[in-house]
Formats: C-alpha cells, structure tokens, sequence
C-alpha cells in the first residue's frame, strides 16, 4: 500500500503533470473518452492530503485547457459539422446532439452552463454550436464563463474528499473519484429536469400565445365582416316612402 501511494505522489510531483492536466482538459472539448476531470479530481485530492501538486496551477491550466478545447470543438463541428462522428449519430450521443440544437435555440448561455455535466452533452453542444453557425463572439465568453465553474467544481470535489482522509492518500482519492461519479450522476439528473421543466413551461407559454393570437385574429376577422355589411348596401336605391306617393287616379 505505501509502494502505491509513494508512486501516486511521485507522479504529482512529476514536471509534466500540469502540462497532462492542460492537454486531457483540451481533449475532453471534442473527444468525450478522455478523463480530464478525474485527473483534476485526483490531483486536488492529493493536494489537500500532501500539499501537491500546486491546486491553484491545476486549476487554472483545467480551465484553460478546458477553454482551448471548446473552442477546437467548435471550429471542428463549423467544419465537418456532426454526422461524421459516429458516437454522435447513436446512442447517448445522438440524444446529446438533439438536446444542444434545442438548447442552443431556446437558452444557450444556460445549456452552455450545464451540458458539460450530461454525458457527451460538452462535446456535443461544442460541435453543434459550430455546425449551426452559432457566433462564435457569444460562444467563446460563455465557454469562459462554464469551463471556469467546471474547473472550480472538479477541484472543490478532489480537496474536500482530501481534507477528509488527510494520512491515507490513496483513500483519500478513491474517495474522491467515488464522491465525483455521485455528484455528476446527481448533477446530471437535476440538470435534465431543469431543462425538461424550462421545456415544458416554454411550449405552455408558446400555446398561450398560439391561442391569444387565434383569438385576436378572429376578433380582427368578426370586426371585419361587421364593417362589410353596412357598405355592400350603399349602391342599392332608397325605397319610397309610401306617405309621399301621388295617387293617380
């Protein structure tokens, strides 16, 4: 056991994990099979039970990398657009592929938010974002915003399952990981609900408004008819008024 936790904290300390931390966050932008966030969760586990690596470091490069990739993602899916993948066009990826045309549509600095916490939901909305033409000038400051609360969120959940188990590091990060998979299982739920909640409100406005509309149009149209009525008469001669008429004898 002290072998194993001796060599997790040698790779801690290693020169090249910062650089891995910024590379795999990049990856994970348009490749959902990468594990950037158990890797940042691992590492700030270690940092709260050890001290390193330098969880301030691992933060920010996590964002950055994690920025870097969402906007690779999106320059891919404005060239080559989403059908060539096929873990988009089945499956789980294709749900996610319809749920980020939707959301992009209805409330896209929401959905920006929080697709990273559905599976493939990151990497779909961010070739989906490109493939739609959406514009890159508010894609890339709502890319800032959600991938520093990723960032933040992934190493809160590696420190404080660290600061639990302070002695024990490899315990320390099984918890860790355990802890992060239950978070992102719950995070996941409540945000599906979220949005089929916002859906649902959203087609009930739309019907209110689909049924205001017909009402008016029909007020528009009874008003109409009454204006027509009285004028289709207008060219029709006066009846004599029978007091008047000359008896001709």
């Amino acid at each position: 056991m002290n072998l194993i936790e001796d060599w997790i904290l040698s790779l801690a300390d290693a020169w090249w994990i910062y650089m891995a931390v910024y590379v795999l966050s990049a990856f994970d932008g348009f490749f959902p099979a990468v594990p950037s966030e158990s890797v940042i969760v691992t590492l700030s586990s270690l940092w709260s039970s050890s001290g390193r690596p330098l969880i301030w470091i691992v933060a920010l490069l996590a964002w950055a990398g994690a920025f870097t990739g969402d906007n690779v993602g999106y320059l891919i899916g404005r060239t080559v657009g989403t059908e060539r993948f096929r873990f988009l066009r089945e499956g789980k990826g294709k749900v996610a592929v319809e749920a980020a045309e939707s959301g992009l549509n209805k409330r896209a600095l929401l959905f920006l938010m929080t697709a990273r916490y559905i599976p493939f939901g990151r990497t779909a909305v961010n070739l989906v974002a490109g493939a739609v033409h959406y514009p890159h000038r508010k894609f890339w400051h709502r890319s800032l915003a959600s991938t520093f609360v990723w960032a933040v969120y992934s190493c809160v959940i590696g420190a404080v399952a660290g600061a639990w188990f302070e002695n024990h590091h490899l315990l320390a990060v099984t918890v860790a990981l355990v802890l992060a998979v239950v978070i992102a299982l719950v995070v996941e739920r409540l945000v599906t609900a979220l949005h089929r909640a916002l859906d649902a409100r959203a087609a009930r406005r739309e019907a209110a408004e689909d049924a205001l509309r017909a009402e008016r149009r029909a007020a528009a149209e009874a008003e109409a008819r009454a204006h027509a009525e009285p004028e289709s008469h207008r060219g029709l001669p006066d009846s004599p008024d029978p007091v008047d008429e000359e008896i001709t004898p």
